[in-house]
């Protein structure tokens, strides 16, 4: 991914390499979530001008040197930062994150209204709040012998009233925030994998999710992050209680970006 360009000054910039996991190609984005879920919020931070950002995918078993360097190399995402200063004018240059909490402790540093986190935004809080144990459920849904779906329908009734309420095209507003990256790779990866191991679809008569979803998938942000069904599949081949049910879903570089009628 190239850097972006705005009007402020470069060398104050910072340029952010964020390490996410490959896909079978070496090239795109796996399935890992977390891995969708921060390009998703690097992508932001680049896009609203605070960042340059560059992406680079690895597989665990062929690190690169950069990476040995400060990680084991093992486990997915990391950052780094090569130059810059955040919002209070100190130097971010040489910053390196092998963790969730340190990278989330990165993107604290920038002064982004869209990207508080809900410690220190109320908004942020009530709207990580709705969808809080969407993705526990999901995961508990792939895991049961059972087909019963009542948790994960419930997760996702909370999330459509609270869309509702909200009457936005996104969780906090009419721009995508660090909500919406916590959010959308669950969704996608309801949408896919819930499909693949369960035949399960989101209810279309939750309606502010679809149009949730309509509106992120004509976002740049979205696009270019969102990895291949296949990879997304592949990511719960070791968790599912059951194999795939089409194994015409694991050929191919097709993503999910369609919508009910």
């Amino acid at each position: 991914m190239a850097e972006s360009s705005n009007e402020t000054d470069a060398g104050a910039r910072p340029l952010v390499e964020l390490f996410v996991k490959a896909a079978v190609d070496k090239l795109k984005s796996g399935g890992c979530p977390l891995c969708h879920r921060y390009f998703l919020a690097c992508y932001l931070l680049r896009q609203y001008g605070y960042t340059d950002l560059v992406v680079t995918t690895f597989l665990p078993e062929n690190p690169p040197k950069e990476v040995l360097a400060f990680s084991n190399g093992r486990h997915f995402p990391l950052l780094k930062v090569h130059r810059g200063h955040d919002a209070h004018g100190q130097s971010m240059a040489g910053i390196e994150c092998d963790s969730v909490d340190e990278i989330e402790h990165v993107l604290d540093k920038f002064d982004c209204d869209e990207m508080k986190s809900r410690r220190l935004s109320s908004a942020e809080d009530k709207a990580e709040r709705a969808f809080e144990d969407l993705y526990q459920k999901f995961n508990l849904l792939l895991r049961s012998s059972t087909d019963e779906t009542h948790g994960l329908l419930e997760a996702l009734d909370k999330l459509n009233s609270y869309l509702e309420s909200n009457g936005t095209k996104y969780m906090l507003g009419d721009e995508l925030s660090r909500a919406d990256c916590y959010l959308l790779p669950s969704l996608q990866h309801v949408r896919v994998a819930g499909k693949a191991y369960r035949n399960f679809d989101i209810p279309l008569n939750f309606t502010h999710i679809w149009q949730y979803l309509a509106n992120a998938y004509h976002t740049d942000a979205f696009l270019e992050s969102c990895p291949a069904d296949r990879e997304i599949i592949a990511h719960y081949e070791t968790k599912a209680q059951r194999p795939v049910s089409k194994k015409s879903q694991l050929m191919g570089d097709d993503r999910t970006l369609s919508l009910p009628k």
